[in-house]
Order: C-alpha cells, then sequence, then structure tokens
C-alpha cells in the first residue's frame, strides 16, 4: 500500500533538535511505499525521510508555502479560496494517488489532506499533536500564529469532519474539539524510540541522577527545578533540549551555585537519549501545556520515577493512570520530592517499577504501533 503523508512542519528541524523516529510515519512497517508532502519551505537530508519511513520506499515532495503569500492569496483563509489554492499546487502529485493520505496536526495539513482526499477519491486521516487549550495559547503562543489558527479553524474543523478516522495521541485534546467531532476521535499515544524493556535501575548510590527533557521555553520552565538544587547537595541534574530558556537556565545554575551539579546539552539523536535513559534515576518536568509528552512517556517506559507540576498534570487522565509524583510548580516542592527520593533510594526503585508497569500497559510500542496500523489499513481497506 501507499500512504502519503502531510505535515506543515519542517523535518530539518526535528532533526536539529534529534526527534527523527525510525519508521515514525509507516506504523508497523504496514505501508511499502511512503510519499511525504512538506508544506512548507524545507530541505531535509534524505537520509532522515528514509528513516522516518522506513522499511517503506520513499519519496519527499515539497510545495513551499509561504504563510503570509497564503492568506494574501485566499484573502485571509477563506476557507473555499483555501482549497483552491492547495489543490492548484498539490496538483501535479494526484497522476499516481496514494491509496491513503494521513495529515499530521490540527493545522494546514488537515486542510490539504482533505483537498488531495477529495481531487483523489481516496480517503484521509488526521492525526493531532496539541491540545488547543485558548487559555494557553494566550499565554505562551505568539499573536501571529494564534490569528494564523483562528483564521484556518473553519477548514480545519470541515477537514476533521470529513477524514475517515481522527486520531489524538492524548486524552485531553478531544475537551476541545467540536462535539461531533470529539466523539469520534479515538486516542492513540504517539510514537516513540523506546523499542525493549530495560530493567528498572536498582543504583543505591549518591549522587541521584535527575533528568529535564526537552525545550526550555515559557511554559516549560526548569529554573524551578535548578533552583531545588540548592538545597539537594546529593542531586545532580541533566539538561537535554533547547530553546529560548536555555541560557537563563545556564546562568541560573552559575549564579545559583549549582553549575557543577548541572549538565546542559543542546540536542541528542533520539536512540542515542533512549539508550541513556536506563543511567538516569528520576524525571522532572515542570510544564503548562495539557500534553503527554513522548519524553515523558520514553522515560517513563524505561523506568524513570516522574516528578510533574500539579497543574494541569494531574488533570490529565494519562498522568492519573501513570504513577507519577505531584508537586506544587515551586522550587521548594521539587526539592522535597527530590529530597524524598533520594534519600529512600528502595522506594525510588519500587516508585520506578509501578510507574514502568503502567507505562508498558498504555504505551507498549509494539501494541501502539499495531493499533495505528490497524486503524490506517481499515480506512484505507473501506474505499477498495
Amino acid at each position: 500500500m501507499h500512504l502519503m503523508v502531510i505535515l506543515e512542519d519542517r523535518i530539518s528541524e526535528w532533526e536539529a533538535k534529534g526527534e527523527i523516529l525510525d519508521g515514525y510515519f509507516n506504523p508497523a512497517g504496514v505501508f511499502d511505499t511512503v510519499t511525504v508532502l512538506g508544506l512548507v519551505e524545507d530541505q531535509p537530508e534524505d537520509l532522515m525521510i528514509a528513516r522516518l519511513c522506513a522499511p517503506a520506499r520513499h519519496r519527499y515532495v515539497n510545495v513551499g508555502i509561504d504563510r503570509r503569500g497564503l492568506m494574501t492569496a485566499t484573502f485571509g483563509l477563506r476557507p473555499g479560496r483555501l482549497e483552491t489554492r492547495l489543490a492548484r499546487l498539490i496538483s501535479d502529485l494526484l497522476s499516481d494517488p496514494p491509496d491513503l493520505v494521513r495529515a499530521y496536526g490540527d493545522g494546514l495539513a488537515a486542510v490539504a489532506a482533505a483537498v488531495v482526499g477529495r481531487e483523489a477519491q481516496i480517503p484521509y486521516a488526521v492525526s493531532l499533536h496539541t491540545t488547543p487549550d485558548p487559555h494557553i495559547q494566550s499565554q505562551y503562543v505568539g499573536a501571529r500564529d494564534r490569528l494564523w489558527r483562528r483564521l484556518l479553524a473553519p477548514s480545519v474543523h470541515q477537514a476533521l469532519r470529513g477524514a475517515g478516522a481522527v486520531m489524538a495521541v492524548y486524552a485531553p485534546i478531544r475537551d476541545y474539539l467540536p462535539p461531533d467531532i470529539a466523539e469520534r476521535t479515538v486516542v492513540v499515544p504517539n510514537v516513540v524510540g523506546v523499542t525493549a524493556r530495560p530493567t528498572v535501575s536498582e543504583r543505591y548510590g549518591v549522587p541521584m541522577r535527575a533528568l529535564w527533557l526537552g525545550r526550555q521555553m515559557p511554559g516549560r520552565d526548569p529554573g524551578p527545578i535548578i533552583a531545588a538544587l540548592k538545597v539537594t547537595p546529593n542531586v545532580e541534574l541533566t539538561l537535554i533540549g533547547d530553546g529560548p530558556l536555555h541560557d537563563t537556565a545556564q546562568r541560573a545554575a552559575e549564579e545559583g551555585g549549582v553549575g557543577r551539579r548541572t549538565s546542559f546539552i543542546r540536542a541528542m539523536d533520539n536512540r542515542e537519549l533512549c539508550a541513556s535513559l536506563p543511567r538516569y534515576d528520576v524525571l522532572v518536568v515542570n510544564s503548562a501545556f495539557r500534553e503527554m509528552p513522548k519524553t515523558v512517556m520514553e522515560a517513563a517506559l524505561s523506568g524513570l520515577p516522574i516528578i510533574v507540576n500539579r497543574l494541569p498534570a494531574v488533570e490529565s487522565p494519562e498522568y492519573a493512570s501513570l504513577h507519577v509524583l505531584f508537586v506544587d510548580g515551586n522550587s521548594g516542592a521539587y526539592a522535597s520530592a527530590l529530597r524524598d527520593l533520594e534519600g529512600n533510594p528502595r522506594k525510588r526503585v519500587a516508585f520506578a517499577q509501578e510507574t514502568q508497569d503502567a507505562a508498558w500497559r498504555m504505551w507498549d510500542p509494539d501494541r501502539v504501533a499495531t493499533q495505528t496500523a490497524d486503524i490506517l489499513r481499515a480506512l484505507a481497506e473501506r474505499a477498495d
């Protein structure tokens, strides 16, 4: 079968952050050919496309859409004009149509998938990866992006209504969808890089090795955790990820006198990262977003206990089902939780084992891949 993947992200940026997962676009290897359609200007390496589509034959096509130009040409993303414009841009691809289209994200990719589906008379699916909470977006999403999303919303909702399948990577996403779309949206966890279950570390020595994963940015600020190190002398912290708060976090560590116990790594290939996870003792999270990041999933699957700020995480069914330690999002609360686990290594190991058991019940990578593949295969077969 031939799958077309449509995305608005830049794969080159995924590569720069180390976020390339083998087979990400081809769950359970069910497709023998995958065409990747990039909507915005990008020049990813062919090797990265091959890895994302493995083991399928792959092809990458880019249409180089400029947001400002598209808004002007469609008089502010008016649905009819937008669909006509997209159809014109992708018409050359429809001479050899795929069996199925899958869009990543609740943005322009979803609209493009609907256009391809209509023009080629084939089914399409949409995967949703972001919780569109308007309160959170007003705090952490820029004005231009909010305007783009608002103008695009009617076309996106129309595309979701026409999709043969809508998949959300975590449950809170459904809370912000129109009711008729939410009721038929299936929660299918994200693809992760952990492929085998490691043994939970039973290292009882000091220092305890804490880990932060992901971008350091407004809404994901490691500042309270770095501050907690001042009163937890037996804890070391490694931060993997870049972002607008990266330099601020480094200065905070140096100025707080904990620079020698903090390590900053801007990027790491996902395969290397997942292989390294069992060497750590605990994952610390501070996030204002209603999400279940794949970084948390990978850490939990690898046997790390999770310390996370209570709100909004406690409202997530995924976090509620995972054995995590909820704390208030301040340095004192993080310090107390870290001291508790550092001073009770047997408790930490037991905590880690419970977390890992729950993670594998929810996110067994083979089962998740098969679930996704079954949804896509069934959609393609219904159209035959």
